[in-house]
């Protein structure tokens, strides 16, 4: 079940990446019928590059639909009695149908800008339930461990990642991507004068990529002396090792993200940088809730010595 749950987070990876893509090249209405390409029934589309990458968007749908039900099916018939297993695998088959609804009607109104953002949002809600799963059949739970500081801290880092992914696909869905055009002032100055929607949302999507980015810095201070912590209480989870890198490589992610958003100015919101900067962003998403998920899992109150002798980060019990 670990195995499958991870395959299911990687093909939901590579759904966003194709989401990306189809929205970086305005591939969005080439299938203009939903489910079928061009009819209801329609499955094999003509051959052209913007109806493929939409139509390969949906089949990967149905991919990752089917993946996510034969979760469920695994945990309904052998670990009802395992919560953290039940209700996440729950929460993503009901998801997933939520978000093949809201592809449908994405296509049935045009690109409505606000049903575009909460299709993206919904997708990064349904990645985490698997992310979930995946880490609850593949670590073992420390003794103690719980809602620590570190956990704490991840989680409202992860939150913060989640705003600025939702504000980012508002500003693609409004098309004000190119409303400033200068960085890293708007317009030359620190504060400009905002007087449309696209602005704003401008301005507040690079507001939070500056706060996020302080944000995982802080994180990789805290995780840093967390682990200083657990040195000194005598830890011997090798697995705790993962809290340390998971926020350093967040912070890189980060900077490269942060290089894409300078580089879709620069290529006039060109499909090589805008689709690489969506997924770099489901990245982030991705680290910083597996960060979230195995320091609630892993990590205890001070003075509760993390004492498991497994070096990695676990076996299947699944």
């Amino acid at each position: 079940m670990h195995r499958l749950a991870l395959i299911t987070s990687g093909f939901a990876l590579v759904l966003i990446g194709l989401g990306g893509a189809v929205r970086s090249t305005d591939s969005g209405l080439a299938c203009p019928t939903w489910p079928g390409c061009f009819s209801a029934g329609d499955w094999v589309p003509p051959a052209n590059l913007n109806v493929w990458l939409e139509h390969s968007h949906r089949l990967v749908a149905g991919v990752v639909g089917l993946l996510i039900a034969a979760l469920t099916v695994w945990v309904l018939a052998r670990f009802r009695d395992r919560p953290e297993l039940l209700w996440p695998t729950l929460a993503a088959a009901v998801l997933v149908n939520v978000q093949a609804l809201l592809g449908a009607f994405v296509v049935w109104r045009q690109l409505d800008a606000e049903l575009v953002t909460s299709h993206l949002g919904m997708a990064m809600i349904v990645l985490a339930c698997v992310l979930w799963v995946t880490v609850a059949t593949g670590v073992e739970p420390a003794a103690g461990a719980g809602g620590s500081r570190l956990a704490r801290a991840s989680a409202g880092v992860a939150g913060l990642a989640f705003a600025q992914i939702l504000v980012g696909g508002h500003v693609s869905g409004i098309g004000a991507g190119l409303a400033y055009r200068d960085f890293p002032l708007t317009d030359g100055a620190l504060v400009p004068a905002i007087s449309s929607e696209g602005e704003l949302f401008h301005v507040l999507h690079r507001v939070l990529a500056y706060s996020l980015a302080l944000a995982v810095v802080w994180l990789t201070v805290l995780a840093a002396t967390e682990a200083r912590r657990w040195r000194s209480e005598g830890a011997t989870d090798g697995r705790l090792r993962w809290l340390v890198r998971l926020p350093r490589i967040a912070t890189a992610l980060v900077v490269v993200q942060i290089a894409l958003g300078v580089a879709n100015l620069g290529s006039n919101l060109a499909w090589f940088t805008v689709t690489p900067h969506l997924v770099v962003a489901s990245w982030i998403w991705a680290t910083l809730v597996l960060q979230a998920y195995l320091a609630r899992r892993l990590v205890g109150s001070p003075g509760v010595p993390q004492r498991i002798d497994e070096p990695s980060l676990g076996r299947v019990r699944a």
